[in-house]
C-alpha cells in the first residue's frame, strides 16, 4: 500500500514538473529525445521503487535504423512502461482514446505522435489505423497489445486485426514480444504494487513485404504462435 502510493505520488510530480519544460524543449526544437529520455528515467525508477526487476532476450534481433510494428501479450498495467524500458527504439503506441482525455500527458502523447484508437467507431478506428500505417512508413516504430485488454488468466485472448492491417499496409516487419511476470506487480483490480521478476523476449521478426490484406489472419497466426511460444501457460 505504501509503495503504490509512493508510485503514484512520485509519477504525478514528475509529470506534473518536467512535462511542461520537455513539451516546450519538443515545440520549439521539434525534437521529442527529450521527453523519451525523461520517460525512461522516470520508469527506472519506478522499477527501482516497486522492485520490478527486468530481464530481457532477444534484443539483438532488433536491426539498428530499422522500424518495426512490436506486437506483444498483454498480462498487466505495467506493460507499457516495461515494454518502452526494454525496446532500444522511441515508441509509439496505439491507445485508447480515453486517454487522450487525460490533463497534460495528454497533450504528451500528442506530441509524441501516439494514435487514439476509437474502438466504438469503426470508422474512426480505421482512420487511426492509417495513420499509424503512415507514421510507420515514415520510419517511426509503434508498440501495441493486439489483445486489446490486459488477460485475466494468463492465456492469449483473441487478436484484433487492425494492427497487423497497419504493418501490411505500411510493409513494416514485426516484432512479436512475449512479456511474462507483469500480472503479479499488480493484480486486476487491486491498488499495492507488488516487486516481481519480470521476462521480456524480442522474438525473430516477421517480413510484411508482399503481403496482401488477405494475408492478415496468417500474420495473426504467426505473432500469436511466438508469443505463446515463451508462455508458461499455453
Amino acid at each position: 500500500m505504501i509503495r503504490a502510493t509512493f508510485i503514484y505520488f512520485f509519477t504525478s510530480l514528475y509529470i506534473l514538473l518536467l512535462a511542461p519544460p520537455a513539451m516546450i524543449w519538443t515545440l520549439i526544437f521539434h525534437d521529442t529525445r527529450l521527453i523519451y529520455i525523461l520517460a525512461r528515467f522516470c520508469f527506472r525508477i519506478i522499477g527501482f521503487i516497486g522492485g520490478i526487476k527486468v530481464t530481457i532476450q532477444g534484443k539483438e534481433k532488433i536491426l539498428p535504423g530499422k522500424a518495426y510494428l512490436f506486437l506483444s501479450n498483454h498480462q498487466g498495467n505495467a506493460d507499457g512502461p516495461i515494454l518502452c524500458h526494454a525496446t532500444p527504439r522511441n515508441l509509439r503506441a496505439l491507445i485508447k482514446t480515453e486517454m487522450m482525455k487525460l490533463p497534460i500527458l495528454s497533450l504528451v502523447l500528442k506530441q509524441l505522435q501516439f494514435v487514439p484508437i476509437d474502438r466504438l467507431n469503426p470508422k474512426k478506428a480505421r482512420e487511426g489505423i492509417d495513420r499509424g500505417a503512415r507514421l510507420l512508413s515514415e520510419g517511426k516504430s509503434f508498440f501495441a497489445f493486439p489483445e486489446g485488454t490486459r488477460s485475466r488468466d494468463g492465456l492469449l485472448g483473441e487478436f484484433k486485426k487492425g494492427v497487423f492491417v497497419m504493418a501490411i499496409k505500411a510493409e513494416t516487419a514485426v516484432i512479436p514480444v512475449t512479456i511474462v511476470g507483469s500480472a503479479a506487480i499488480q493484480p486486476p483490480g487491486k491498488y499495492t504494487i507488488v516487486p516481481a521478476r519480470v521476462r521480456v523476449v524480442f522474438h525473430d521478426p516477421i517480413d510484411t513485404n508482399g503481403m496482401q490484406l488477405e494475408d492478415r489472419d496468417r500474420l495473426v497466426e504467426l505473432t500469436k504462435n511466438a508469443i505463446a511460444s515463451e508462455l508458461p501457460c499455453t
